[in-house]
C-alpha cells in the first residue's frame, strides 16, 4: 500500500504547470486580438455617435418644419401664406449642438391656378449627411 502511494506522489511530482513560454504565447495571441478588437469597439462608437446625431437632427428638422405650417395655418393671429413667405427664409433658431439649420422657400409658382410656394428646411452637420423635408404651401 505505501507503495501505491508513492507512485500516486511520483505522479503528481511529473505534473507541471504553465511555462513562461506558455505564458508568452497566451500574451501574443491576447495582444494580435485586442488589435481587431478594439477597432470594432471605435467603429461602434462612432457608428452610434452618428445615429444619435442623425436623429437629432432629423427631430429638428421635424420641429421646425411643424413650426412654419403652424404659421401657415394660423390666419387668425396675423400669420398665413404671405407671412411664411416673407419670415421664414433663412437661418433657424436654436439649434442643437454641432447641427445648424437653414429653411428656403421657393419663388412663388402657379399650378392649376393656384399659387404656391416649395418650403425645405434642411439640417446639416459635418458628420452627418443633410436631412431635408420639404413641403408645399398653397396661397389661400
Amino acid at each position: 500500500m505505501f507503495h501505491r502511494l508513492l507512485r500516486i506522489e511520483s505522479k503528481t511530482r511529473n505534473e507541471r504547470g504553465m511555462t513562461l513560454i506558455d505564458v508568452i504565447v497566451m500574451m501574443v495571441i491576447l495582444a494580435i486580438a485586442v488589435v481587431p478588437l478594439s477597432r470594432l469597439s471605435m467603429t461602434n462608437l462612432k457608428s452610434s455617435a452618428n445615429s444619435t446625431m442623425l436623429t437629432r437632427a432629423m427631430f429638428y428638422a421635424q420641429e421646425v418644419m411643424e413650426q412654419i405650417v403652424a404659421d401657415y395655418e394660423a390666419d387668425d393671429a396675423g400669420r398665413g401664406y404671405d407671412w411664411v413667405r416673407t419670415n421664414w427664409p433663412g437661418s433657424t433658431s436654436y439649434p442643437p449642438a454641432g447641427l445648424s439649420g437653414s429653411v428656403s422657400i421657393s419663388s412663388p409658382g402657379t399650378r392649376n391656378g393656384v399659387e404656391y410656394v416649395v418650403v425645405q428646411v434642411t439640417v446639416s452637420s459635418s458628420e452627418i449627411p443633410n436631412v431635408n423635408l420639404s413641403t408645399w404651401l398653397v396661397s389661400d
